[in-house]
């Protein structure tokens, strides 16, 4: 049952292969923040398989570094890569949880569950997502949240503008009235801490057709927590109009952005401490 960990990033499926039933691991664990010397648990949930009988694997990825198998487990067998001190395993219904003993920031990493399904030929392996260990002692926070709408002239831009964050693992998606937005143009960007700062920013742009009468809302999830930021389209509002050249065929010159408005905003997601 070893993996062959040269050939991990080739069998990188995390849902399904040629129509074969759907194999799920789901980490909903983006990261998890914890003190030096603690105990840090991730989770990965399975579907799609006999779990009972299913061998569920755990590694670890560093950056800049080739993966590392760290152990499997199926019911009561066991076998690491690793000191058992250091890393355990417990398998309960349809859920895996890998523990992390005594962390130090060597444990810094990204963490993948994999199921490795031997039926088909050559053996296909299923990953999780990854949950990102983190080792700190600051606070974690969440603090403000803010949108934002812009028009220029045959576009509409919705701007979502988190900040004062930590750490700095973060998803943010794009909903078309319950509906997943990210076949429009999106744009996000993550500013580092400034100077006696240490915290993160970050802004996430969706441009969509002015005409478009659809609602959207920026999603966001973060380990303190995650919500929506709710974004209405404007009614009636009047977009700045196109250079002449450009209406007539010809280049044009600047591209000048007019304020529709603000829209939504709010603040205070709190913050918490380090485990």
């Amino acid at each position: 049952m070893d993996p062959p960990n040269s050939c991990l990033w080739y069998f990188f499926l995390p849902f399904f292969v040629d129509g074969a039933a759907q194999v799920q691991l789901t980490q909903d664990q983006l990261s998890i923040t914890r003190k030096p010397t603690k105990t840090g648990r991730i989770d990965c949930k399975v579907s799609g398989i006999n779990f009972r009988d299913a061998y569920i694997h755990w590694y670890r990825h560093r950056p800049g570094e080739a993966p590392e198998w760290i152990l499997y487990f199926k019911t009561q067998t066991e076998k690491s890569n690793f000191d058992k001190e250091k890393f355990s395993v417990d398998k309960t219904t349809e859920k895996s949880t890998l523990t992390v003993n005594k962390l130090t920031y060597n444990d810094m990493a990204t963490y993948y569950c994999a199921y490795w399904d031997q039926d088909l030929n050559y053996g296909i392996k299923y990953f999780g997502s990854g949950t990102k260990l983190m080792i700190s002692s600051k606070f974690l926070k969440m603090f403000s949240k803010h949108t934002s709408t812009l028009g220029i002239y045959y576009a509409l831009s919705y701007m979502c503008l988190i900040e004062d964050f930590y750490p700095n693992v973060i998803k943010v998606t794009w909903e078309e009235e319950n509906k997943n937005a990210e076949k429009n143009g999106v744009h996000e960007e993550i500013w580092p801490p400034g100077d006696n700062q240490q915290s993160y920013s970050l802004s996430s742009w969706l441009t969509v057709d002015k005409n478009s009468n659809k609602n959207y809302r920026c999603k966001y999830e973060h380990e303190i927590k995650g919500d929506y930021v709710p974004m209405e389209s404007p009614v009636g509002a009047e977009y700045p109009p196109a250079p002449a050249n450009q209406l007539f065929g010809g280049p044009s010159q600047s591209t000048a952005w007019g304020q529709v408005g603000g829209i939504g905003g709010g603040s205070g997601a709190g913050g918490e401490e380090v485990e």
